[in-house]
Formats: structure tokens, C-alpha cells, sequence
């Protein structure tokens, strides 16, 4: 093993494949909690409405008509904030952020200074082969991005009337 290449190995490897793992997971952790806040915002909703339809069902005081108003207001609130969730698909993009992440753990695994002592031609052909496997990992996850994108459906334009 030369020196150089041992060099060029823990700079790809900190400056590449650890600070694109270090995004992914940060990644991750954004859109899973972002999708964490969708589901306790939509469970305080329903709550609410569910107050809000037994307060306005118990017609106490002057209240009933706010109450009614808040009954009708918050499932719409709800079904807003779950289109919203749907329009981001935070867990989806959680799942591709955290499989990618994965991915260079995994192969951060294979690096070839962690296998046994070979000499300084096979060693510069597994640092080759390695660079490869993790930029067809990054190559791999921006693919991802283009499926996703075709999964969304365009809004078909309202008919015209003749």
C-alpha cells in the first residue's frame, strides 16, 4: 500500500462518502420528523373536533354556533395538513435519504484498508473499485429522485364547456 494512496482514501472517504452519509441522515431525520409532526397535528385535530361536535351537540350557552363552525373547520384542517403530507411525502423521502445512508455504511464497510495487507497494484485497483461502488450508490440515490418525481401526477385541467 503507497502512502498516497492510503491518503487519497481517507480524504474520499471524509470529505465524500462521510459528509453525504452525514446529509443523508440529517435528511432523514428532518422529513421523519416532519412526518411526525403531520400525524400529532392531524391527532389534535381530530380531538378538537371531536370537542367541538359534542360542545355544539350539548348547545351550551351562546356558544353553539362557534362550536358548530369549529366542527366543520378542523377536519378541513386536517385533510389540508394530510394533503400537504401527501404533496411532500415526507416519509418517502425519509425512506430514500435513510436507504441511501445505508448504503454507504454498508460500503464503508468494504473500504480496502480494513481487509487484509495486499500489495501496492492490488490495493490502487480495490481503492478504484471501492470509489466506484460508493458513486454508483450517489448515482443510484439521484435516480430515486427522478422516479419520484414521475410518481406525481399532474392536475388535469378542468373540462371546457361547449
Amino acid at each position: 500500500m503507497t502512502e498516497r494512496a492510503k491518503q487519497y482514501l481517507a480524504l474520499y472517504r471524509e470529505c465524500r462518502l462521510e459528509d453525504q452519509r452525514r446529509f443523508y441522515e440529517g435528511r432523514q431525520r428532518e422529513f421523519d420528523a416532519a412526518r411526525d409532526e403531520v400525524i400529532w397535528l392531524t391527532a389534535v385535530l381530530f380531538v378538537l373536533t371531536a370537542g367541538a361536535a359534542a360542545l355544539a351537540a350539548a348547545n351550551i350557552g351562546k356558544l353553539q354556533a362557534l362550536w358548530s363552525i369549529l366542527a366543520v373547520v378542523f377536519p378541513a384542517l386536517s385533510t389540508a395538513l394530510a394533503a400537504y403530507d401527501g404533496l411532500y411525502a415526507f416519509e418517502r423521502q425519509a425512506k430514500l435519504y435513510g436507504d441511501a445512508a445505508n448504503a454507504l455504511l454498508r460500503a464503508r464497510a468494504d473500504s480496502p484498508d480494513l481487509k487484509p495487507p495486499m500489495d501496492d497494484a492490488a490495493f490502487a485497483a480495490a481503492v478504484g473499485a471501492h470509489v466506484q461502488q460508493i458513486e454508483q450508490i450517489l448515482s443510484g440515490e439521484q435516480a430515486q429522485w427522478g422516479q419520484l418525481i414521475g410518481e406525481i401526477k399532474p392536475v388535469e385541467p378542468p373540462a371546457k364547456k361547449d
